[in-house]
């Protein structure tokens, strides 16, 4: 592309447009509209003509809102064209629309994206676009958020948006203007501020946080009782059953000795007199029940333990299950080896 001349009018297809560009920006957008009308051709044969032929307008559109200073409308025309193909020469004029809408973080972006693919265009633009991102890195504010006191555990957003803690301490950009500062911790006054940011400018906000007053404090609900399952009071319910019901049987053996040891002394040679008959009958009411409470109780107590040695495998085996960790061995039962293998689960 040869020279440009100090300046060039452009007739729109749309009637009563007419713009001037200037030299510096002829050089971007002439080589863009190149592209628009030469490059995309080959690449994009398989498209469809009536997709290039909007590209191709909404490209003259863009070039014809920024000239007039509607960088709003531009920049969603430019980014209209860029989805039919997304070319450096695009990239710069997305640049451009942002920094003019005071989005300098994007479109510092975007000229670094232009510039990554600039050498593809020619040594001018790729100057131009160098010059733009070296005085925009310099114009763009930092803003450094730093934990003050009660805000170690806070959780910080700047303008709504989540602050990681690799963010915190360091120079994060920010467009110019005011921003919102803001910080929560439980049982803590929530912490706003407002900084205000000029073009070149850092500064730094730090967050200290005030407790709240004792009686505003939110506490935790205390953990609910432990209640064993009715599965697990079993063993001791039973058992308490079995060692009762020994009790009793003791408690008729005793009766059974004494009872016995009145009718011998009643029974002389074997004869018992007719009053005693009654107590015989005791007796042996006496013998049977201690028999039978006795066997009640040995069951009762003997289910119990098993009962116990059934939990406590099984909460073994949930331990374990829960928690691997430990040695174990397994038997090693090969016809060429015999032995055992130790396994350390960790």
């Amino acid at each position: 592309m040869g020279q440009a001349p100090p300046f060039m009018t452009v007739h729109s297809t749309r009637p009563r447009a007419t713009l001037t560009l200037r030299p510096h920006f002829l050089r971007s957008s002439a080589a863009l509209a190149l592209v628009m009308g030469l490059g995309l051709a080959a690449p994009c044969r398989a498209q469809d003509q009536s997709e290039l032929t909007r590209a191709r307008a909404a490209f003259q559109q863009a070039i014809e809102l920024e000239q007039a200073g509607n960088w709003s409308a531009a920049v969603q025309r430019f980014r209209e064209v860029g989805q039919v193909r997304m070319t450096p020469q695009v990239r710069f004029h997305i640049g451009t629309c942002e920094e003019k809408l005071g989005r300098l973080v994007a479109a510092l972006g975007g000229y670094e994206l232009a510039l990554a693919d600039a050498d593809n265009v020619g040594p001018e633009f790729r100057a131009e676009v160098e010059g733009n991102v070296t005085r925009l890195r310099a114009s763009i504010p930092k803003l450094v958020v730093q934990r003050g006191a009660g805000a170690d555990a806070a959780s910080i957003e700047i303008d709504g948006v989540s602050v990681g803690n690799s963010s915190v301490g360091v120079e994060v950009p920010q467009d110019p203007g005011p921003h919102a500062v803001t910080a929560k911790a439980p049982n803590y006054e929530p912490f706003e501020a407002t900084v205000s940011l000029a073009e070149g400018e850092k500064k730094t906000v730090e967050i200290v946080m005030q407790p709240l007053p004792e009686e505003a404090i939110v506490h935790p609900p205390p953990p609910p009782p432990v209640v064993q399952s009715k599965a697990k009071l079993v063993p001791y319910i039973v058992g308490g059953a079995g060692a009762a019901t020994l009790l009793t049987s003791g408690v008729f053996f005793a009766l059974r000795q004494s009872t016995l040891s009145g009718l011998e002394d009643s029974c002389k040679g074997g004869v018992c007199p007719t009053s005693e008959r009654s107590a015989y009958s005791r007796l042996k009411t006496y013998h049977y029940a201690s028999i039978v409470t006795f066997g009640v109780g040995v069951a009762a107590v003997g289910t119990a333990a098993v009962l116990l040695v059934l939990d406590a495998r099984a909460a073994k085996k949930q331990k374990q299950e829960e928690d691997p960790s430990g040695l174990s061995f397994v038997p090693n039962l090969s016809p060429s080896s015999a032995g055992a293998s130790a396994i350390v689960r960790f």
